[in-house]
C-alpha cells in the first residue's frame, strides 16, 4: 500500500487514526501492530509472513541473548541469529543474482546450468532486517534489555510507517517510545504538516521530474544527445532526493501523528561540499547503522592485527580505513540492489571517499566551497546513473552520450521540447528547496512575527497561524488533486 494512494489516504490512515484515538490505551499498541501487518499485507499475504517470521525469530533470540551471562554462549547465539536474518534476505533478494552469476561462472568449465525457482521479493525487507540486526545487537551490548513484550518488538519491526523504507532507526532510540505511544495534539499538528509536505515532494515536485528522466533513460540512445542526457541525469538527481525525502518526511509525519519520533534521514545533501560530507547528510540512519555495526568493528578487527607503523610504505591507519571503508560501501551497494551497477555504485563512492584522504583530497576540501561542492555533485551525479541504470552496458552507453563520445541523431531543437512550463517549474523549485533558501526564509517570517509582540497576544501571530494552516491545506488538496490525474509509481527505495 502506497502513502500515496487513495485507499491509504482516504481509508486506511482515516480508520487507524480514529481507531487509535478510540481504543482503550492497553489495546492501542496491538491495534497498531494489527494495523502495520494489514498494511504490509496489502502488497501481498503471503510476505506478511515473512515479517511474522522476522518478528518471532528476533523475539526469541532477543530472549535467549539476554538470559545467557556466558560471553562464548552469548556470541554464538548472536552469530546464528544474525546469520538467519542476513540468510532471509539473500535468499529473497539475492538468489536470482546469485544463479545468474554462478551460471556464469560454471559456464566457463561446460557444466550445466542450475535453474532456480523465481522468489520474489518482500517489501522492505532489507530495512526490517537491518531494524532486527540492530535489535539483537543493542541486546548483546547490554545497551537495553531483551524486549519481552512481543507486541513491542513487532511494532519496532514492522511498524506500518516505516517497514517499507525506514529511517532505520536504532532499537535504543524507539525502545523507551514503545512504553506508552499516546495522541499528543502538539505533536500531531506537527506530523500532518510534516506529512502533507512529504507527499507534496513526491506527487507534485519528484513525478514530473521522474516522468522526464525516465522518458529520457528509457528512450534509445539513437534519438538523444549529450544535451538532453544530461538534462534526464539531472532531472533524475533530484527525483530521487525528494521522492525518496519525501518518503521519509510523510514517514516522520505519520509516526508523530501516534505519538512517536523518527530520527531525521536527510540534512540538505545536495549542499555537501565533499563526498564525505554527503553521507553524513544522505541516508543518514542507513550510513550511520553502516558505520557503528560494518565499518567502525572491521577497522578495529584489522588495527589489532597490523602491528607495524607502515606496509609498503604506506601507513597503517590509510590501509586500515582503505579496506574498511571499501567493505562498507561494497555492502551499502549491494543492500541496495542486487546487481553489478549498485556493487559499482557503492565502490565508486568508496573510492572517492579514499580519494580525499590523500594530499589532493585534503586540498580540495580546503580549498574554495564552490569547487568543493561541483566536484561533490558532479560525482554524485555520475553515481546516480549507475543506480539508474538497468545494466552496466547501459550506464555506459549513457555516459558516452553525456560526455560526447557516443552521439545520437536527436535534432538540436529537441531539447526544449522536454522543457514545457511544469517542468520548469518543478525544475526551479526542486533545485531551491535542496538548498537552505525556504528554511532561511521561514525563519526570517517567525523572527519577524515573534518581533511584533508576544504570540499569544500577535494578531500578526494569529495570521500567520492562519495562513500556515491554508497553505497546509492547499498542498494536500493539490497533492490530491494531482493523485487523481496521475498514475503514480511506488517510491523508489521500495525495491530496497
Amino acid at each position: 500500500m502506497l502513502f500515496t494512494s487513495l485507499v491509504f489516504l482516504f481509508l486506511f490512515l482515516p480508520v487507524v487514526l480514529l481507531g487509535f484515538l478510540l481504543v482503550p490505551s492497553g489495546l492501542k499498541k496491538p491495534f497498531l501492530l494489527l494495523a502495520s501487518l494489514i498494511f504490509y499485507a496489502w502488497g501481498g499475504v503471503s510476505f506478511v509472513s515473512v515479517l511474522i517470521g522476522s518478528i518471532l525469530l528476533n523475539y526469541l533470540f532477543g530472549i535467549l541473548i539476554g538470559r545467557l551471562s556466558t560471553q562464548r554462549f552469548r556470541k554464538f547465539w548472536i552469530v546464528l541469529g544474525i546469520i538467519l536474518n542476513i540468510l532471509g534476505l539473500v535468499i529473497f533478494k539475492y538468489t536470482a543474482f546469485l544463479e545468474t552469476n554462478f551460471n556464469i561462472l560454471i559456464s566457463v568449465f561446460k557444466l550445466n546450468p542450475i535453474v532456480v525457482n523465481t522468489v520474489f521479493l518482500p517489501l522492505g525487507i532489507s530495512f526490517f532486517t537491518f531494524r532486527a540486526v540492530t535489535y539483537l545487537l543493542s541486546v548483546n551490548r547490554k545497551e537495553t534489555p531483551a524486549q519481552k513484550n512481543i507486541i513491542d518488538l513487532g511494532l519496532y519491526l514492522g511498524f506500518f510507517p516505516v517497514v517499507i523504507a525506514g529511517p532505520i532507526d536504532r532499537y535504543k532510540i524507539i525502545e523507551p517510545q514503545l512504553a506508552n505511544p499516546r495522541f499528543d495534539a502538539v505533536l500531531f499538528a506537527s506530523g500532518v504538516r510534516r506529512f502533507a509536505l512529504g507527499l507534496a515532494k513526491k506527487v507534485i515536485i519528484a513525478l514530473p521530474l521522474g516522468e522526464t528522466a525516465d522518458y529520457i533513460f528509457n528512450n534509445p540512445g539513437s534519438s538523444l544527445n549529450a544535451p538532453i542526457a544530461w538534462l534526464g541525469a539531472i532531472s533524475y538527481m533530484l527525483q530521487v532526493y525528494y521522492d525518496f525525502s519525501g518518503y521519509t518526511d510523510m514517514a516522520i509525519g505519520l509516526g508523530r501523528m501516534f505519538g512517536f519520533r523518527f530520527s531525521e534521514n536527510f540534512n540538505f545533501p545536495y549542499t555537501s561540499r565533499s563526498i564525505r560530507d554527503f553521507w553524513t547528510r544522505w541516508h543518514i540512519t542507513l550510513s550511520t547503522w553502516l558505520r557503528d555495526y560494518v565499518f567502525l568493528p572491521f577497522a578495529y578487527s584489522i588495527s589489532r592485527k597490523l602491528t607495524q607503523e607502515k606496509y609498503f610504505g604506506i601507513r597503517v591507519d590509510n590501509i586500515i580505513y582503505a579496506a574498511a571503508i571499501l567493505l562498507t560501501f561494497l555492502i551499502c551497494g549491494f543492500w541496495h540492489g542486487a546487481a553489478w551497477t549498485f556493487i559499482i555504485w557503492g565502490l565508486l563512492f568508496g573510492f572517492l571517499l579514499i580519494f580525499e584522504r590523500t594530499r589532493i583530497g585534503k586540498k580540495l576540501n580546503k580549498g574554495p566551497a564552490i569547487i568543493g561542492r561541483f566536484y561533490t555533485l558532479f560525482f554524485i551525479l555520475i553515481a546516480w546513473i549507475l543506480f539508474r541504470s538497468g545494466d552496466l552496458k547501459s550506464a555506459i552507453d549513457y555516459y558516452s552520450l553525456m560526455f560526447g563520445f557516443k552521439h545520437g541523431i536527436a535534432p538540436g531543437g529537441k531539447f526544449l521540447s522536454y522543457l514545457n512550463r511544469e517542468f520548469i517549474l518543478m525544475f526551479i523549485l526542486a533545485v531551491a528547496g535542496c538548498t537552505k533558501l525556504f528554511d532561511m526564509a521561514w525563519d526570517k517570517i517567525q523572527a519577524w512575527i515573534i518581533q511584533k509582540g508576544k504570540p499569544g497576544n500577535s494578531i500578526v501571530y494569529h495570521l500567520y497561524n492562519i495562513m500556515s494552516l491554508a497553505f497546509i491545506l492547499f498542498v494536500l488538496l493539490y497533492s490530491q488533486m494531482t493523485i487523481l490525474s496521475n498514475t503514480l509509481k511506488a517510491f523508489i527505495y521500495f525495491r530496497f
